[in-house]
């Protein structure tokens, strides 16, 4: 007689990464901009909901300066969808014009398929002009 538990090996969560390229990001004195791209990539091979971005800013003495939060319509509207499917991933550029920015955290919430709450945090550092 054999007794099976349960599948091992299996993702029970999804996993977020965000990256930023590049990063650090230079200033262009052409677009007088910091331009870079967000980069979130499922990673577990389930599907997540996305509902929450908050950018915390930062200044050259490490002071919180700014938070911006994003909610599902401003997912939709950035990146046409609030939805990151499994092993997928979505990318977009952004910019900021603010030469007091050292640093931005990037905190992402979200849902997986499963019902389960999904965190990543993401950091972009500026290079000065």
């Amino acid at each position: 007689m054999m007794a099976l538990s349960g599948c091992s090996g299996l993702p029970e969560t999804a996993k977020l990464n965000i990256s930023i390229d590049p990063n650090p990001v230079p200033y262009s004195s052409e677009n007088e901009r910091w331009s870079f791209d967000i980069i979130l990539n499922e990673v577990n091979g389930i599907g997540v909901t996305l509902t929450r971005l908050k950018f915390e800013s930062y200044s050259q003495e490490d002071e919180l300066i700014d938070t911006t939060i994003w909610d599902e319509e401003d997912y939709n509207e950035y990146w046409e969808t609030n939805y990151l499917a499994a092993f997928s991933s979505l990318q977009n550029g952004v910019y900021h014009t603010n030469p007091a920015i050292k640093y931005t955290i990037l905190a992402l919430e979200g849902a997986d398929d499963e019902g389960n709450p999904i965190e990543a945090m993401g950091r972009t550092d500026f290079l000065p002009k």
